[in-house]
């Protein structure tokens, strides 16, 4: 019985994936990488399945189609989605390395140089032990980060999908702040953004929406207890679509009347005017490091008053739980000297928070154009008034 077929990207831009992957690969003398983590399988060939716990991995060799090594009951999935790959299927209760080694050595690559994502986090040290130990006759290297670098440039077909999930995100966000009132919970504002999410074409959530009341939102990370809104309170919110698991990530902050702490004000303008001096010393060829300086020259004025990550933008795109962030080189911090490129797309996370108090977040997903740089969210900056 055939499988229908859910192509978001075409097969050429699949080959364009690889062929830059490839490049990369001579760079580090690597005959193939073995890729663990679900975003880089999906950015290369498509495969894309909600069972991202079981065992599954897809081979890039420099010459020929890669191909999947995975459990034979996934084979529905890989039907659906996967593009221009093989399959190499496991039966139940075998030993998903030992298949792994057995389909490397079919395919040549035996006592290849062969490229691991060592620090990756669907790759167990266990099993990249294990590994190591049944490629006994490779050569084996460390290729963490390797495919997120290349994935930080995004084609224009990818740009497409991330600027459909900002109509999302800006959507579910609206959707948010109308919920607000007092005596609403937490649970009935995040109820309200994933709605919108779910009806916007979600296919989960690489990060749950975040909703945070009064002083939780002084706390990063809460989950929703049933915290209800009051008059002066502070309401942080955040959220992403994962459109065909593209994001487009974006945080508000609401205030319900009054804040009754007067530091909200300025901690919300200090917050504002840092994303726009890094949107503004963001274009090709200047090192991210410039870009958080610029932001941190603002944010310091008030920095030994709040609780901040110093994290002033990271690399998105694809995203599968527990994360939309992109991990790689390619991150906007203060000892960060790699150059920006046109295509990169970066989301500005300006959380301010006084411990316990208050939070103030607010954020913009942005692409880096041949000129600057544009944001994706039609929201604007600044705190909103409910």
């Amino acid at each position: 019985m055939s499988v229908t077929r859910e192509d978001v990207f075409s097969a050429a831009e699949f080959e364009r994936r690889r062929d830059r992957v490839r490049s990369a690969m001579r760079a580090q003398d690597l005959d193939a990488i073995v890729l663990h983590d679900p975003s880089n399988i999906y950015y290369l060939c498509g495969h894309h399945t909600l069972n991202i716990w079981d065992y599954q991995c897809l081979v890039l060799p420099l010459d020929g189609l890669p191909f999947m090594v995975l459990w034979q009951f996934e084979q529905g999935r890989f039907n659906a989605s996967a593009s221009a790959c093989e399959a190499v299927y496991f039966d139940n209760g075998a030993e998903p390395v030992a298949a792994t080694a057995a389909a490397l050595a079919t395919h040549g690559l035996a006592k290849a140089r062969i490229g691991l994502e060592a620090a990756g986090g669907f790759l167990s040290p266990a099993r990249h032990a294990a590994i190591v130990e049944a490629l006994s006759g490779a050569r084996i290297a460390d290729a963490s980060g390797l495919v997120e670098d290349v994935r930080a440039v995004k084609s224009t077909a990818e740009l497409d999908v991330m600027r459909q999930a900002q109509t999302v995100t800006d959507a579910a966000m609206r959707a948010a702040l109308g919920a607000i009132r007092p005596g609403a919970s937490d649970r009935d504002i995040t109820r309200a953004m994933a709605d919108a999410l779910i009806a916007g074409g979600t296919q989960g959530f690489s990060i749950f929406p975040m909703v945070a009341v009064g002083a939780r939102s002084g706390v990063p990370h809460h989950a929703q207890i049933g915290a209800t809104v009051e008059n002066g309170d502070t309401v942080f919110l955040e959220c992403s679509p994962a459109l065909h698991w593209y994001h487009a990530p974006l945080m508000r902050t609401a205030a319900l009347g009054t804040p009754r702490d007067p530091f909200v004000e300025e901690v919300a303008a200090v917050g504002t005017e840092a994303i726009e001096a890094m949107m503004q010393a963001m274009k090709p060829g200047v090192a991210a490091c410039e870009v958080a300086e610029a932001g941190a020259r603002v944010v310091d004025r008030i920095r030994d008053g709040i609780l901040f990550h110093d994290f002033y933008g990271y690399s998105v795109g694809i995203g599968f739980p527990p994360t939309w962030i992109v991990g790689g080189t390619m991150q906007i911090t203060r000892d960060n000297p790699r150059p920006l490129e046109a295509g990169m797309t970066f989301h500005f996370p300006m959380t301010l928070r006084k411990l316990g108090v208050f939070g103030v977040g607010q954020s913009r997903t942005v692409v880096v154009t041949e000129t600057g740089c544009t944001a994706l969210s039609a929201l604007p900056l600044g705190l909103d008034r409910v």
